[in-house]
């Protein structure tokens, strides 16, 4: 199967992968999914996602691995659409992740809608 578009889901709770990849499956878009910032950073390293959605923590400690994500694919692929997913939001996170690069910031629970926010994006 070939496909048009390809999105990486980056979050330590499988089943928000799992709900998030149900929601953005389409015909012609690929999601791939990763539950840590290692292995993002391999997957996007190796090859390029039109966007990629990134918790902010993914260790369930206090680090933000989600900044790193977008610095990383920022880098790597100016042109991926990148969104910023947390449950711990404020001002000051939404404002680092737009200055960071990210392209939309939202706050969990992220709706239907939201999601297909990033998916119009892509064109």
């Amino acid at each position: 199967m070939s496909f048009d578009k390809r999105i990486l889901i980056v979050d330590d709770e499988t089943a928000i992968l799992l709900a998030f990849k149900r929601l953005l499956q389409r015909p012609g878009i690929e999601v791939v999914t990763s539950e840590s910032l290692s292995e993002a950073k391999e997957k996007i390293d190796r090859s390029f996602f039109d966007a990629v959605i990134a918790d902010l923590r993914l260790s369930g400690t206090f680090d933000q691995e989600g900044f790193e994500i977008i610095k990383f694919t920022r880098s790597k692929y100016p042109q991926s659409k990148i969104a910023l997913i947390t449950a711990y939001g404020s001002n000051g996170i939404k404002e680092e992740a737009k200055k960071l690069g990210a392209d939309f910031y939202f706050e969990k629970p992220v709706s239907k809608d939201k999601l297909s926010q990033i998916l119009d994006s892509l064109g």
